[in-house]
């Protein structure tokens, strides 16, 4: 795939150059009136060509040569970076480093007349090559209505090392979190259109997105043992379809789409950093807090090896390699044939299939709770489908040129039947440097106590267990909206609808196991008090549940927009839901949700803009108490008057976010007026709440008729709290302030030669103190230098 990219991008690029140098220099058109593109990237360093110049590439003069009007121009430089704090969060949040760029490269070919052999338009830019974490290559090309092609590749480098998730809070001593996340992604997108105006349309497409990468991740087998994760995964998706348009003002359209999922990514223990009397490697895991017996009481002693008596790894190996395939056929119709009716509709199937050919997990180590010394399971997905289909159907009827009636009808129905069968295999020992033993009556003989026979404690787990898993899911909703629309006049229309819903829910599981237990001490778990046969106690543990929830919904909705003058316009809408049943806890089974948007042009240079989107759900269900809202405010300006030498952008969004919900929880010990779900939970409110504000804004000058600069600033800050049950856990990113102040400088010295120099600077801190694990705030700088070129 590389090698097809770089022989695309090295065609396109020496084509274009080819060309001009057939055009003898008189016939060059004259300069174009250079006017200034509007707009200043906050933060410029990602992109530096977002800061506005008079000569750019959509317009410049370009030109002419072999029929083609040829625009390009191409960004060379490099990026100086510098920062001091946390390297994870820098990573995770940032990720840029010192080194030369491509910053951009574009190409741009019109034939004004439509005489191009190939094509007549053709369009090709990228970005960020040379060691940013996102690049980005576009291509596009058509040829009158015969085709029109588009493609694209990004890859993406995504690191995400945050040491608050998944981590264990242990005291100080503990050994902070590690990477969760480094993968890089590839995004590979093509379409072809072909007879774009014929009465049959043709279509196809592909796409592609391929992760690999590593990835870290614990096990909890007695410790939480760290994992290394190989990932590798893609998903490749094709497209093919077709449009006919022999009936006037209708489209009928039919699509294929096949997607296939591809996982093999796998876990296998990261490391053995201790070791045991005799020079045997071992893992204890991430937590060391022996006053909670993790990974035991005593993990190193006197002599400096481990403690055999511990909870730890020897190997541990994960495999579970997955295959989805997902074929979805589509047929839609667009019309507005009638003169009074417009419909559209749609309808789609898909059966879905998802395999996992072979499961094997494999653990040697020691659970001292168990005394499991290793344990095997294999097992196969004996298949899982999810079989589908879904309708839509939309109908305008205008009673009058203002009066309308508007019916959408969807059908969403959707079943998951599946089947697993597992089977493990445990052996048992009481310590690290025991040999576990293997059941047979040569060395296990009646009455099953010798020393050769397995070690079992009473918490010992069955020693073999055959598994057969079935599950079942299914949904079946029909949603029904209905709504009046009237034209009060040209500039005033206002709706009102109803909308129900009728949803149900089925999940049924079956599970059923075959657990035998061989001695010693045959008769535990689930054999206490079963006969034992020959030694050995079999129980069929068989658990099943059936739940099926019918929920009925109904919604109002109102709303009206308003256009007073050509310059201002305001529009409002509103829904008041309501539900008899939830499928979850959190499902509000009362919401309220408000949305107002409106926007002020006085001048052509002058634009404001409002949001407000008010959104309150509860369930006020006794055991449940839920509440929660969403509350965003947003205004915006953009002042750019037409040649002048500055241009502004402000803008502010404040957000509240507030949930409230029961939980059962463990305390110990249990506060004195707690009361009970269920021993030994104890039922309590867990609240969340988050006020954030964000602020942006930049000003561009040009002080001189070549010279441009541009100052901004972002900022976003927030204020939360939550319900922490750990006195270790800090509030982390719920309470925090992010400066992103940024300078930018373009000096175009020639007619077609710009260089620029741009500035960010990057300060996360957060207000609570960061509690045992270590400090994710930092501060950096990046300076990107470029020289720019322009044809």
């Amino acid at each position: 795939m590389a090698y097809v990219r770089g022989c695309l991008l090295a065609a396109v690029v020496l084509y274009a150059l080819w060309l001009p140098a057939q055009k003898k220099p008189s016939d060059q058109p004259a300069p174009a009136q250079q006017q200034v593109t509007v707009g200043v990237s906050v933060d410029a360093a990602r992109k530096t060509s977002d800061l506005p110049t008079s000569i750019t590439t959509d317009n410049n003069t370009g030109v002419e040569s072999g029929g083609y009007e040829i625009r390009q121009s191409a960004e060379f430089g490099g990026r100086i970076a510098d920062f001091s704090g946390s390297h994870a969060m820098w990573d995770t949040l940032i990720n840029l480093g010192s080194g030369p760029r491509l910053l951009e490269y574009t190409l741009d070919m019109h034939a004004p007349k439509h005489t191009g052999i190939l094509f007549d338009d053709l369009s090709f830019s990228n970005f960020g090559y040379g060691g940013d974490p996102d690049d980005v290559t576009r291509f596009r090309m058509l040829k009158g209505t015969l085709y029109n092609l588009n493609a694209s590749f990004r890859r993406n480098k995504n690191i995400f090392d945050y040491d608050l998730l998944a981590n264990p809070l242990n005291p100080s001593t503990s050994n902070p979190n590690i990477p969760i996340l480094d993968s890089p992604h590839e995004f590979l997108d093509v379409n072809l259109n072909l007879f774009t105006l014929a009465p049959v349309r043709l279509r196809f497409g592909w796409s592609r997105v391929v992760n690999e990468g590593r990835t870290f991740s614990t096990t909890h087998q007695g410790t939480e043992g760290l994992l290394l994760q190989p990932t590798r995964q893609s998903t490749d998706s094709y497209h093919a379809g077709f449009s006919l348009r022999f009936i006037p003002r209708t489209s009928i359209n039919y699509d294929q789409f096949y997607t296939f999922f591809k996982n093999d990514t796998s876990a296998q223990l990261n490391s053995l950093p201790f070791v045991l009397a005799g020079g045997i490697p071992v893992d204890l895991g991430l937590p060391f807090n022996t006053v909670a017996g993790q990974p035991c009481a005593t993990p190193i002693l006197g002599t400096g090896f481990v403690n055999p008596a511990c909870n730890g790894y020897f190997r541990y190996n994960r495999f579970e390699p997955v295959r989805n395939s997902y074929p979805t056929e589509q047929i839609s119709l667009q019309s507005n044939y009638f003169k009074k009716l417009d419909v559209s509709g749609r309808f789609d199937y898909s059966d879905t299939t998802a395999r996992v050919p072979a499961f094997n997990e494999v653990f040697n180590g020691l659970i001292t709770r168990t005394r499991q010394r290793n344990f095997q399971t294999n097992g196969v997905n004996i298949g899982v489908h999810r079989v589908s289909a879904t309708a839509d159907l939309g109908l305008t009827f205008w009673i009058t040129d203002q009066l309308r009636l508007v019916d959408d009808f969807r059908f969403n129905n959707f079943r998951i039947p599946g089947s697993w069968n597992l089977m493990t295999n445990s052996l048992f020992g009481a310590t690290l440097l025991s040999t576990p033993n293997t059941f047979s009556l040569a060395t296990c003989p009646p009455p099953f106590t010798a020393a050769t026979c397995p070690q079992h404690n009473t918490s010992s787990s069955a020693d073999v267990v055959q598994d057969t898993w079935n599950d079942f899911l299914r949904q079946n909703e029909k949603v029904n909206t209905f709504e009046v629309e009237y034209d009060f006049t040209r500039r005033i229309s206002a709706h009102v609808g109803y909308r129900y819903e009728n949803r149900e829910i089925t999940h049924n599981i079956s599970d059923i196991q075959i657990q035998s237990f061989f001695p010693t001490l045959p008769n535990r778990g689930v054999c206490v008090g079963l006969p034992v046969v020959n030694g050995v106690c079999t129980a069929t543990v068989i658990v099943g549940d059936n739940n099926t929830v019918p929920i009925h919904a109904h919604s109002a909705l109102a709303g009206f927009a308003a256009r007073p003058t050509d310059a201002f316009r305001i529009s409002f809408d509103t829904e008041i839901f309501y539900a008899d049943k939830t499928f979850t806890r959190i499902t509000p089974r009362h919401l309220q949700q408000y949305k107002l948007r409106s926007t002020y042009q006085p001048k052509d240079w002058l634009n404001f803009g409002l949001s407000v989107n008010i959104r309150e759900n509860r369930n006020d269900t006794a055991d449940i108490g839920n509440l929660q809202h969403d509350r965003s405010y947003a205004f915006t300006t953009t002042i750019a008057p037409v040649n002048a030498t500055w241009g502004l952008d402000l803008s502010y969004d404040y957000n509240d976010i507030f949930s409230q919900t029961n939980i059962c929880f463990v305390a110990t010990p249990s506060p004195p007026t707690a009361l009970s779900c269920g021993a030994p939970f104890l039922s309590g409110i867990s609240t969340y709440k988050d006020r954030s504000h964000y602020g942006a804004g930049s000003i561009y000058f040009r002080p001189i008729n070549r010279l441009t600069t541009a100052v901004g600033y972002t900022v976003t800050s927030t204020a939360g709290s939550t319900l922490i049950l750990n006195p270790n856990a800090p509030t982390g990113p719920l309470s925090f302030n992010y400066h992103l102040p940024t300078a930018s400088l373009a000096w175009e010295f020639t007619k077609h030669f710009t260089y620029k120099t741009n500035w960010n600077y990057y300060g996360y801190h957060e207000k609570s103190d960061p509690g045992p694990t270590l400090p994710r705030n930092f501060r950096g700088n990046v300076f990107t230098l470029s020289l720019r070129y322009s044809m």
